[in-house]
């Protein structure tokens, strides 16, 4: 067979034969449908509507019901306890937090007095934060300087006063946080910074005021500190994941304290 003869039967050749069949659907429609769904909830199926849009299940695609908890503004400001409620269930503090604090503290308490003479060192660096040290209260009857500059790390005073501040940081590790009387302590301890006389036995002595701002600096230099020591533990003694939790409730009873700062300074 010559070429010129081949080529024409080639051209003239139908490929129609060849072509795969085209699919065939129901109502003549070329494009499957997808199968069918039935609503659990209303029993009906899901469908196309004329403008396109494909029918929704009410139970597949409703929004997840969120739980919104009632709180009384003005009881957190007047009530501790519903206030301690509030906090406490938000920052996420609890049994699992109390324990661990009370874990750690027989690792950590030894080095609180080192801890408080760093943090008075860190006091004394400015002089807003030290001349707040040069007034006479907090049951002090000692002598005091005259002048910024002759108050001393080792002066009578400032020795009193770290008496209180190893108290108070002996007893964030070792509260007993399921009781109502250790948040009311972190409350006084508060009130007391403000000017406000909040501790009977103190009731004769001269009112203490610190600014808030310089309270708030402090828990977050003491929050520093106390997770820096958990960190450094042996594993021996606490366990990497106990390490982990530990910082997280130093975090979290540290910020609780600051709570009880504020709300006495911004009427919150």
């Amino acid at each position: 067979m010559s070429t010129a003869v081949l080529e024409t039967k080639l051209d003239t050749l139908s490929l129609d034969g060849l072509a795969p069949p085209e699919p065939q659907f129901a109502d003549g429609q070329m494009t499957p449908h997808a199968e069918a769904v039935t609503c659990p909830f209303s029993g009906k199926v899901a469908s196309e509507s004329e403008d396109g849009e494909v029918a929704k299940c009410p139970v597949a695609h409703a929004a997840p019901e969120i739980s919104i908890q009632e709180v009384d503004e003005e009881l957190l400001k007047t009530s501790l306890e519903d206030r301690m409620v509030y906090v406490k269930d938000f920052i996420g503090f609890g049994r699992e937090q109390h324990q661990i604090l009370n874990k750690i503290a027989p690792l950590v308490t030894g080095m609180i007095p080192q801890v408080v003479d760093d943090l008075y060192a860190k006091l004394f660096e400015f002089d807003v934060t030290k001349k707040i040290f040069m007034k006479r209260n907090q049951g002090f009857d000692g002598p005091l300087p005259e002048r910024l500059e002759d108050l001393t790390l080792d002066g009578p005073q400032i020795t009193y006063r770290k008496i209180f501040m190893k108290s108070w940081a002996r007893r964030v590790l070792t509260s007993d946080y399921s009781s109502g009387k250790t948040w009311a302590y972190m409350d006084k301890v508060g009130i007391m910074h403000t000017g406000v006389k909040s501790f009977k036995h103190r009731a004769h002595v001269s009112p203490l005021h610190v600014p808030y701002r310089d309270c708030a600096l402090t828990l977050g230099w003491v929050q520093t500190v106390l997770q820096t020591a958990v960190l450094q533990l042996p594993d021996e003694k606490l366990s990497l994941p106990e390490k982990i939790h530990a910082i997280a409730a130093i975090s979290k009873v540290i910020w609780i304290q600051n709570d009880l700062f504020a709300r006495h300074y911004t009427g919150e």
